[in-house]
């Protein structure tokens, strides 16, 4: 009676833990793994934020960018999408295939 009720906590443990591992592996290694090989190849971005990542700042962005009146420019990138705007200008055009592949994909 012992041995199974042992063997039955061990079970559940063992498998809590698996699952335990797998939501860790999701939500933070894997993504800090990946900043890190794209920053060796030289591609710098903002840091992971479990969970909620950039949208705090995307958020203000364009509330700060709404407020603001519009030029009578063709020049829109800024107005429509703040935040990338200013990813392609601070970090270059060698990101801008990224950001096609995640919005357009």
């Amino acid at each position: 009676m012992e041995i199974t009720t042992v063997s039955c906590v061990l079970g559940v443990t063992a498998i809590c833990l698996f699952y335990i591992w797998r939501i860790l592996n999701w939500l933070w290694f894997r993504p800090k793994k990946m900043e890190k090989f794209l920053k060796d190849q030289g591609l710098q971005g903002t840091p992971y934020r479990l969970l909620y990542g950039d949208l705090k700042e995307i958020m203000q962005m364009m509330n700060e960018a709404i407020s603001k009146p519009m030029n009578l420019t063709h020049d829109i990138g800024h107005r429509a999408s703040p935040f990338y705007h200013k990813s392609l200008t601070t970090i270059g055009m060698k990101i801008w295939f990224f950001y096609f592949v995640i919005l357009y994909l």
